[in-house]
């Protein structure tokens, strides 16, 4: 992951074919020591792992994608639960037919490029889990 640009707390990024996004951009923020964040993304993907979440449940449902997809937005956010990183991301893709699919974005490796922009924000966000939904939430 590279950076193209930092203005006090705004950053913009870019990652190459064959980087994966979520974990990279983890690690940049571990590296920066960004504790809170909010970003957004475009570009294209050429693998996706999504998820949907059932709240009854409390269990996510997978699918992976191996084809070319166009990033038409990833939104997300960072925050730490325990020691580590989190980068909770939602996404909406388009193939070649212009039919999106979307939702949690666990794995994204980039297929051209991929463009973010990140704003750190003040503070520390942790998550901690809660019974009721199942989720890691903001605290």
């Amino acid at each position: 992951m590279k950076l193209i640009v930092q203005d006090k707390n705004k950053y913009v990024l870019r990652a190459d074919v064959d980087e994966e996004v979520i974990g990279n951009l983890a690690k940049f923020c571990r590296q920066e020591n960004i504790d809170a964040a909010k970003f957004f993304a475009i570009g294209a993907a050429k693998e996706l792992k999504l998820g949907w979440y059932d709240v009854d449940a409390k269990e996510y449902t997978w699918k992976e994608f191996s084809e070319k997809l166009e990033i038409v937005s990833l939104l997300g956010n960072v925050s730490w639960r325990e020691n580590e990183v989190i980068v909770h991301a939602h996404g909406s893709f388009s193939n070649q037919q212009m039919q999106l699919v979307g939702g949690h974005t666990a794995r994204l490796l980039v297929g051209g490029a991929c463009e973010i922009a990140l704003e750190k924000l003040e503070g520390r966000v942790e998550k901690v889990y809660d019974e009721e939904t199942g989720l890691y939430l903001m605290q």
